[in-house]
């Protein structure tokens, strides 16, 4: 059973899997890592232009290491979950400070570096070293529970455990990079979430929840996904043609990236009712305004979290007094990084002013 199922992904990646990848078959470990860091949490079509931009920028680990912050976050914006963005610069620093700008080639080492967990330490040893070490995403996951009909939930320390022995039994001797690439590829693109390609997957015969008709309702997860409501209100405030920034300092996914003034509310409000909060009234105490324009929501869909943004542009009479927060010229917004539902809305037309 378990070797009729390594044969025959094995055999399927070498004769039938037509899934492309500019980081597919890369022995660089660099570029292999940098490829694991954009696709977490991000699919591959969206992730697959940030991955060329990087490498024309950075060709090197050391390159990396040495660019300014500032420019790194801005190459990745519109990523989102910037902690990834500076673990990565962390590591670079890391492989240049402690192995001579050299990539560790070993599971431990690799692991050590920043941001690095099993299964991206699993995939460049595997990849770029072939190293015997089995990977375990949410692909892999999905063909080992369905083939071999485990109901574990794969959240639970019992089913990491369990699933972790397991792919790492189905390991072919010298082939770690072809197996891993190939398992990753069949879930993504024949054993899939929704509608499986079960009637022409070559696994069909001997998959077993495929003929107990428990296809849909595998992999099993323990915990259910709670995801937060949070409503955004960005005060575009401009005097001439400058535009207040800050930079956040709080401790969170948008830390040390550049916002304009935020109020938070436990729910969605018009914009009547938002300048009659106290929030909106103590931001603009002191200051002659004239409210030129709203925008439209703009929503984004995080893994915990939905992001509901609105911006509401205001002009002042006089440059107002804004501490913590900075005037720069308009023309000059796309030198500083944001979260990407601010980067959605510079990026929209829709208003004039900008």
């Amino acid at each position: 059973m378990k070797q009729f199922f390594t044969n025959t992904l094995l055999e399927w990646n070498k004769h039938e899997n037509t899934r492309s990848m500019p980081w597919k078959g890369e022995k660089d470990p660099y570029r292999i890592w940098l490829s694991e860091i954009i696709l977490q949490q991000t699919r591959v079509e969206q992730g697959w232009a940030y991955y060329e931009r990087f490498i024309l920028n950075y060709p090197t680990v050391k390159e990396l290491a040495a660019a300014p912050e500032e420019a790194v976050f801005r190459l990745w914006q519109g990523l989102g979950y910037y902690a990834r963005c500076k673990n990565m610069l962390a590591a670079a620093k890391q492989i240049v400070s402690g192995y001579h700008g050299h990539f560790p080639n070993t599971y431990e080492t690799i692991q050590s570096l920043k941001g690095i967990g099993p299964y991206t330490a699993a995939a460049i040893a595997s990849f770029a070293f072939n190293l015997p070490h089995a990977v375990l995403d949410g692909n892999v996951f999905r063909v080992l529970s369905r083939f071999f009909d485990i109901d574990t939930p794969i959240d639970s320390t019992a089913g990491k455990k369990q699933f972790s022995e397991l792919a790492q039994e189905l390991l072919p001797h010298g082939q770690s990079a072809s197996y891993n690439q190939s398992i990753m590829d069949f879930g993504a693109v024949v054993c899939k979430p929704q509608q499986p390609a079960c009637s022409t997957c070559p696994l069909a015969g001997k998959c077993k929840a495929f003929h107990l008709g428990l296809t849909g309702l595998l992999p099993v997860k323990a915990k259910k996904l709670v995801i937060r409501k949070r409503y955004f209100y960005y005060l575009v405030l401009q005097y001439k043609d400058q535009v207040f920034i800050r930079k956040r300092t709080e401790s969170d996914i948008w830390q040390n990236l550049h916002e304009f003034i935020l109020i938070e509310t436990p729910g969605p409000e018009d914009v009547t009712a938002l300048r009659a909060t106290a929030a909106f009234k103590n931001i603009v105490k002191d200051i002659r305004y004239n409210m030129d324009a709203v925008s439209g929501i703009f929503k984004q869909q995080l893994t915990h979290q939905t992001i509901h943004s609105q911006f509401l542009m205001l002009s002042a009479g006089k440059k107002p007094e804004m501490p913590g927060y900075m005037a720069i010229p308009r023309d000059q917004l796309d030198h500083y990084a944001f979260p990407k539902t601010i980067t959605d809305f510079l990026s929209n037309r829709e208003l004039t002013l900008f």
